[in-house]
């Protein structure tokens, strides 16, 4: 087997236990590797706080683990911001409310505020050859005429193809997630991938998938939202795009 060296995951979304278990079977079969999280870590999921304490024992073991921004992480950081500041939360969302008392309850407001300040600032990582944003590019623009705005919002409006059908590999990997796709999307040929999307939904009961960069293969776990769900990291096919194709058809 070679040897790999960065995997990438995609949204997390308070999910957990399936943090932990993909982490620590990438750990056991992969001994070494470095994990670089797509965003959105702790909105709309189950457990925002089992994500916090996971990230912090994983590192404190000596995971080299990181994430990049995603448009979540940036509206929870400044929801918690105003929080600290004693902003009133009655007009925030049921949800937000929810997630503030939760982090309190469980007396991670300072764990939360670092993580979070440390994420908002990582609007791109390096994963190998690959280079990892939240939600992708603007093909005609490349990476460095890609605002930041759109690196950490960019999706595609009404029936519009999503970036990564119209990305050429010219900025090499790009790999992203943000976009929710029942499988992950890998465009390329065989021998080059040019752009993959990760996220595959944990949240809403998909899988929280993992790339493997050197490897340029999928290990997925299945959602604990699924009862009859399969413990133990897999292997997963993407939907794999040759950009030859019309582009009617390159809609992920």
């Amino acid at each position: 087997m070679a040897h790999i060296r960065s995997a990438v995951i995609g949204d997390v979304h308070g999910c957990s236990e399936e943090l932990r278990e993909l982490v620590e079977v990438l750990q056991e079969t992969r001994p070494g590797i470095r994990i670089i999280l797509t965003g959105d870590l702790l909105t709309k999921g189950p457990d925002p706080c089992g994500v916090i304490r996971a990230i912090t024992e994983f590192r404190r073991e000596g995971l080299n683990l990181v994430s990049v921004c995603g448009n979540q992480d940036l509206r929870a950081f400044a929801l918690f911001i105003r929080h600290s500041m004693g902003f009133p939360t009655a007009r925030t969302s049921k949800a937000d409310r929810s997630l503030i008392t939760r982090i309190e309850n469980d007396d991670l407001t300072t764990a939360t505020l670092d993580l979070l300040g440390e994420t908002v600032d990582r609007v791109e990582a390096s994963a190998g050859v690959a280079t990892v944003v939240h939600a992708g590019i603007r093909p005609e623009a490349g990476m460095a005429g890609t605002t930041t705005h759109d690196k950490i919002h960019l999706k595609p409006s009404g029936r519009d193809a999503p970036w990564w059908a119209e990305y050429d590999g010219h900025d090499g990997l790009i790999v992203c997630g943000h976009r929710p796709v029942e499988t992950p999307v890998r465009t390329g040929d065989a021998d080059r991938p040019f752009a993959v999307n990760v996220d595959t939904g944990c949240a809403g009961g998909g899988h929280l998938t993992s790339y493997l960069v050197e490897e340029d293969t999928f290990l997925s776990v299945e959602s604990r939202q699924i009862k009859s769900r399969r413990r133990g990291g897999r292997e997963i096919n993407p939907a794999r795009i040759n950009l030859k194709q019309p582009a009617s058809r390159l809609t992920g």
